[in-house]
């Protein structure tokens, strides 16, 4: 048996694109010389994917098994070549990590730059999105890690406990509860919300916290951007549940009110999530470590 990086290379595009053709073109070679690998590969190890109509593939069980050891091959062989290049020492490297919308528009821009500022051969490629479609890109070895609002349980996710935050009910400034203290959470019941889609950490938090003592919410609107929730809430279209980490700002010159309601604990954790097969490269450690001591 002759298994080559290349042909593991090609399997992981292809489970990852779910189709040859989209795989090809990820790595710039050819539909025919993709395919070529991926069928050598087959024949040594037996299926990998089932076949479906119009050209996609789906791991099967084969496949799923497979997947860590040949990005965990491939990530290994990427180290060794670092770390034979002149005097890089596990150095230099690229990593691609996603965040939720909170983490990445409010804390990461100041931490990779103060990261990258200390290792400069090392780029993060940081993608921000929903906590649920994080998840699967995990599960999926699309990316290397990430940090999110929600707790994750999936069995196959590594999950560390990294900082806390507050959320905070906002409202226009115009609003008769705004600046508000010691109100009741049953004042809250009939008011229209502006809330997250379903998926979001935000969200998450809101249904079990709020949601879970007034029953189901009047929705006015569900945005999946939090500037768009911050102008619909200044405009006065409803109250919204929101990191202060992402209105701090427009509290302090007053575009945005809070209102503060008697017992009720609105803080959570961000989360540092990894797959539990994923290796963990020098450079994934080193960038890790330095999170975790933020």
């Amino acid at each position: 048996m002759h298994i080559t990086l290349r042909q593991l290379e090609i399997f992981k595009a292809v489970a990852q694109c779910g189709r040859v053709t989209a795989a090809a073109e990820v790595l710039f070679i050819s539909q025919p010389a993709a395919s070529m690998a991926l069928g050598e590969l087959e024949k040594h190890l037996g299926p990998l994917f089932d076949r479906h109509q119009g050209a996609s593939l789906s791991l099967n069980d084969a496949g799923r098994a497979l997947l860590p050891k040949a990005c965990e091959l491939l990530d290994r062989a990427v180290e060794i070549e670092q770390q034979f290049n002149r005097d890089n020492f596990y150095q230099k490297g690229v990593l691609k990590i996603d965040s939720s919308s909170t983490i990445g528009n409010n804390i990461m821009p100041r931490i990779i730059g103060n990261f990258t500022e200390e290792y400069p051969g090392i780029r993060i490629d940081l993608m921000v999105g929903n906590s649920r479609h994080i998840v699967q890109r995990i599960l999926d070895f699309d990316i290397d890690m990430a940090l999110v609002e929600g707790i994750c349980l999936h069995p196959d996710i590594d999950v560390t406990t990294w900082c806390d935050d507050e959320l905070v009910i906002i409202c226009s400034p115009l609003h008769r509860l705004a600046n508000k203290s010691c109100i009741a959470l049953a004042e809250l019941a009939d008011e229209p919300w502006l809330l997250r889609e379903s998926g979001s950490g935000t969200r998450e938090v809101f249904k079990e916290m709020i949601v879970a003592k007034i029953g189901a919410p009047k929705i006015k609107m569900e945005l999946n951007r939090t500037e768009a929730i911050k102008q619909a809430t200044a405009d006065g279209y409803g109250l919204a549940c929101i990191s202060r980490l992402s209105v701090c700002r427009e509290i302090e010159s007053g575009s945005l009110a809070t209102i503060k309601v008697d017992d009720l604990s609105l803080k959570r954790n961000f989360y540092l999530i990894r797959h539990k097969s994923k290796y963990i490269s020098r450079v994934l450690q080193t960038f890790s470590s330095y999170l975790l001591s933020c």
